[in-house]
């Protein structure tokens, strides 16, 4: 099985050693450059200025929602591979991410081997 994983992923998330955990999971794939956002307004600003190709994206943080930031990226790119993350994962949200282009759904509290097959999943249908 043949993966394309990006270079470089946006880690959006309000609580900082979640981004660290995701950075260090990201890595495993050899996704070297990690930008981080605590927030959807400075998310906008990295992803303007830096483009990756992956974007990891909590559902839940304050101010605006992750899904707000979600439809905005894929409003003008549909290449870049959007995971949702979310401590709390309630069937309509899963629905609305889905239904906004999200490709695919991470809860945060799933164990590590599990967060990996799943990444190794989404980085696997690149090729359909």
């Amino acid at each position: 099985m043949s993966l394309l994983v990006p270079s470089s992923a946006l880690i959006v998330d309000d609580e900082a050693h979640i981004r660290a955990y995701v950075k260090l999971l990201l890595r495993t794939f050899g996704v070297e450059t990690c930008y981080e956002a605590g927030d959807v307004v400075k998310a906008r600003e990295l992803w303007a200025q830096h483009q990756p190709g992956l974007i990891m994206l909590d559902v839940n943080m304050p101010g605006e929602s992750g899904l707000v930031f979600l439809r905005e990226v894929r409003a003008e790119d549909s290449d870049a591979y959007v995971v949702m993350l979310t401590a709390n994962a309630q069937a309509s949200t899963v629905k609305e991410a889905a239904e906004s282009g999200a490709d695919g759904f991470i809860r945060k509290d799933s164990p590590r081997e599990q967060i990996i097959a799943e990444l190794t999943e989404i980085f696997s249908h690149s090729e359909d």
